[in-house]
């Protein structure tokens, strides 16, 4: 498009700017990039380094440095490359920063890769590469990874080596040596951790430079964070979960207990863990502890009291003043719970210790049971809470029969949260609770407004009164996340709670519907009154100014007796 436009007008210097040119060459669609490599040199050299800087998949790459034939599953070039293929090759390499790749098991690129290695003319095939994904599930092609890494190599994403695979550790120690700078680590992994954990100490040790590590849920042992601990640079550590990442035990991390020494995490300001409250506590209580976290994400499949929650987030708000993001997901259920146990629940004054933390904004509790607050309580919540940006207060409970909220829980938040952009919460939508919408004020920065396994008994009364109060972009979000986790007994819930889900499910889907086009109906009513209201004004102000100019009184009556 920008081609076809130089090619009948004169250019505008400002076209000629590399770092300019480059970034509106950035936001054309990648096929006409292309078309702008044909207009000038310039040019081409911008619009080439935006095609090849990231590459998916290793088809496109390798068919740069020579035509390949496939022959079943096996590739072969149809010759071995030479050293003017490699130099051609090296033209566009050279601009190469993210190379991703997943393994097929229906094609196989190892014949390819290993003429490439043979026969390539410098020690680093894409020597600005900074990102190398490579998700693999056998050694040759495990082996194959290390053709990529280089000294400048920051980020790394990539599987563990295979199960059967007997020396874990020298793989990972061939990574530290080639890529001994790297930033980042993303380590998939589909078995326990007690199969690995060694080689992951070994890899860990190579990498000083570390800020960033991912695991599979279950990986964070205390072997693993006392290694952690000892990175000064490490200031993110995380675990991700779901089938791609990897499903470690929760045996593993039954005791979860680092040790720590002097002048532990320096730098650490977001950690994940998954352990026991007590654990946890004794974990931030030890000498030495990162208490200047920012963000703290707990995960416990242990049943846990109110009292001990209520323990745990007064020692945090003493401890970790610096604390902006809170996660703590009780994640314990057993299979065939149906009934509530009142003394179990969560209630305002288990929570209330949030309100001593001087710097929190976001905060998420869930737990199988209904969190037991009342519509005061959360008015004095959101009172007390004005620098609010997220709250999700256990919107999902799976033991989903008793309420104490209804949508008039939505109003405070509102009212007294300015800065609110997700909120959470258990509710009754019940028509019958809606109080009068013409007082309503609005929610000022809402994007997201979660009601998980909540219940909806008519959809247009609901979504009208949402309408009232959401902004025209908010996402009105349903269902439950728990089958996402790693223990069994989350991820397969029982039939009765399945079919109870689903039927929840699907007024809320017919009011997440109608609702888009509600919030704009109601925006150009309140463009359509505020207009009127001007229009009311003006003739007011006008009318005024005739009175004064004609010494008419405003009292003044203009009939003629």
């Amino acid at each position: 498009m920008l081609a076809s436009f130089m090619s009948v007008m004169q250019p505008h210097r400002v076209l000629f700017i590399p770092e300019l040119l480059g970034i509106i060459l950035s936001f054309v669609d990648e096929d006409d990039h292309v078309n702008n490599a044909c207009v000038c040199k310039q040019w081409s050299e911008i619009a080439l380094d935006i095609i090849w800087k990231e590459v998916d998949g290793l088809s496109r790459l390798l068919t740069l440095l020579r035509p390949y034939k496939i022959t079943g599953r096996y590739n072969f070039f149809d010759g071995l490359p030479d050293s003017r293929d490699w130099t051609r090759f090296q033209r566009y390499a050279n601009r190469v920063r993210i190379l991703r790749f997943q393994q097929d098991t229906d094609i196989d690129y190892s014949g390819l890769l290993d003429d490439m290695a043979r026969t390539r003319t410098t020690l680093d095939m894409l020597p600005n590469l900074h990102t190398l994904e490579w998700i693999y599930e056998d050694v040759d092609c495990m082996e194959r990874a290390t053709l990529f890494m280089h000294q400048r190599l920051r980020h790394l994403v990539i599987s563990a080596p295979p199960l059967r695979h007997k020396d874990k550790v020298s793989f990972f120690v061939d990574v530290c040596v080639r890529a001994p700078h790297l930033h980042s680590l993303d380590l998939r992994v589909p078995y326990r951790v007690q199969h690995i954990e060694t080689a992951i100490l070994e890899l860990l040790r190579g990498l000083p430079d570390l800020k960033t590590i991912i695991f599979p849920e279950f990986f964070l042992t205390s072997s693993i964070v006392s290694e952690l601990s000892r990175l000064k640079h490490i200031n993110i550590v995380q675990f991700e979960y779901g089938h791609e990442q990897g499903f470690g035990e929760e045996k593993d991390v039954d005791v979860f207990a680092p040790v720590f020494e002097e002048g532990a995490f320096p730098a650490l300001w977001d950690l994940a863990v998954t352990a026991r409250i007590e654990h946890v506590m004794r974990f931030m209580n030890a000498d030495f502890a990162p208490i200047n976290l920012t963000s703290l994400y707990i995960n416990t499949y242990v049943e846990h009291e109110p009292e001990e929650l209520h323990t745990l987030l007064v020692m945090l708000s003493e401890r970790c003043r610096g604390l902006s993001q809170l996660y703590i997901l009780l994640a314990h259920y057993v299979a065939g719970e149906s009934e509530l146990v009142p003394a179990k629940q969560i209630t305002f004054n288990t929570l209330a210790p949030l309100l001593s933390f001087p710097n929190l904004g976001t905060f998420q509790v869930m737990h199988k049971y209904p969190v037991n607050i009342t519509l005061e309580e959360i008015e004095e919540l959101a009172c007390r809470w004005p620098s609010l940006e997220s709250l999700t207060l256990n919107e999902e409970p799976l033991i989903m029969h008793d309420f104490t909220l209804d949508l008039r829980a939505l109003i405070p938040f509102a009212l007294h949260c300015p800065k609110l952009r997700r909120l959470g919460l258990f509710i009754d939508a019940n028509p019958s609770n809606i109080p009068p919408m013409l007082e309503l004020k609005p929610f000022a920065a809402l994007c997201f407004l979660s009601v998980g396994t909540s219940r909806a008994q008519d959809p247009e009364a609901v979504a009208a009164f949402l309408s009232h109060l959401c902004p025209p972009k908010c996402k009105l979000e349903v269902g439950v996340t728990w089958t996402s986790f790693g223990v069994r007994s989350c991820r397969l819930l029982d039939d009765y709670l399945r079919v109870e889900i689903t039927k929840r499910f699907h007024p809320w889907k017919s009011a997440r519907d109608i609702l888009p086009i509600l919030i704009q109906l109601r925006r150009e009513e309140r463009e359509k009154s505020r207009a009127l209201q001007e229009e009311v004004e003006d003739l007011r102000t006008r009318t005024r100014l005739l009175m004064d100019k004609t010494d008419i009184k405003a009292n003044d009556s203009c009939i003629v007796a």
